[in-house]
């Protein structure tokens, strides 16, 4: 299991896989973030997801 903290707040997440925590963050970006997901542009949001995945891969299991 591997925890991401969110980019936008001091919220952390923990999931096994990077299908599962990429559920969980879109889910509380919805909720607590909205306007940082309907108002990106293509390539903020490109950008999101090149540091999430480098994240990612450099989290440590817990």
């Amino acid at each position: 299991m591997k925890t991401i903290t969110c980019y936008d707040c001091e919220s952390s997440f923990q999931a096994e896989t990077r299908e599962e925590i990429l559920d969980i963050l879109y889910e509380h970006y919805m909720k607590n973030h909205h306007s940082v997901i309907t108002g990106a542009s293509d390539e903020a949001k490109k950008q999101w997801m090149e540091q999430f995945e480098k994240d990612w891969s450099a989290a440590e299991e817990v």
